[in-house]
């Protein structure tokens, strides 16, 4: 991978300079309280990946559902978000689709900015530092002085190139998945009314399920990544993005996360 970490500048220089972060990146983590749920966690149909879980163990007694896909010098998340880990995390759901709810979809009509709170959250969770810190907090949690610490151990969001990374295991062409049919690998086309349950295609030959279709996926530099359910074939070529404000949300958009730096 190759300068990545010019990405993260290009990021913090949309914002205003920072000071010191706010107490909420410093302090102790506070579980929110919500009601426990059943979840179901993907399994991999690659032997050759290498998985960890972060299922019933964290440091908080919280349990999720997200198992890690070793990539390089860092980790994938296997799937993306779903929505039992972002309620139990965030403490509540953005507005979902009617006919997509439940712990094993993913959660959708985040922003950029939802997406950097939940990682710093799972971070903290986890035990880890957090990799981004600000001043401010206002509606719509939009994130002023904002800063990204791309050499701490920590859960971030990945950087575009990470995330075509990932997404290619191992690949060249346009697509992960090569000649075979592209519906058996993305939900896209509005092959259903609405994002489907994580893990029902497919994964690539690491083990990662969705990275075409489903819900497009925030990258550390706010483009969108991936294409999501409604998306046709050409939009899930893994070159493509489609760059969008930090507050922009969609009933179509949505994240997975990296862990790096251990």
């Amino acid at each position: 991978m190759k300068n990545w970490m010019k990405i993260f500048c290009a990021v913090a220089v949309l914002f205003v300079g920072c000071s010191s972060p706010t107490n909420g990146e410093t302090g102790s983590y506070e579980d929110p309280k919500w009601d426990k749920s059943s979840s179901s966690k993907a399994k991999v149909s690659s032997s050759s990946a290498a998985i960890s879980s972060e299922s019933k163990s964290s440091s908080s007694g919280i349990s999720l559902s997200i198992s890690w896909i070793k990539t390089g010098n860092f980790r994938t998340s296997q799937t993306e978000v779903m929505q039992s880990d972002y309620q139990k995390l965030m403490g509540e759901l953005p507005p979902q689709m009617a006919k997509a709810v439940g712990d094993s979809f993913p959660v959708s009509n985040v922003s950029w900015y939802d997406a950097i709170l939940f990682a710093n959250e799972l971070s903290k969770v986890l035990g880890l530092d957090t990799a981004y810190s600000y001043t401010s907090r206002g509606a719509g949690n939009k994130l002023g002085g904002f800063r990204t610490d791309a050499f701490v151990s920590a859960v971030r969001l990945p950087s575009r190139e990470e995330w075509e990374y990932a997404a290619r295991a191992g690949s060249t062409g346009n697509y992960y998945w090569g000649t075979s049919p592209a519906k058996n690998y993305a939900q896209y086309n509005r092959l259903t009314d609405s994002y489907q349950k994580v893990a029902q295609k497919q994964p690539n030959a690491w083990g990662i399920y969705d990275v075409s279709g489903n819900v497009s996926e925030w990258t550390a530099d706010t483009a969108l990544c991936g294409g999501d359910w409604t998306s046709v074939a050409k939009d899930l070529a893994l070159k493509n993005e489609e760059k969008k404000l930090p507050d922009y949300t969609s009933m179509t958009t949505g994240f997975r996360v990296i862990r790096t730096g251990e």
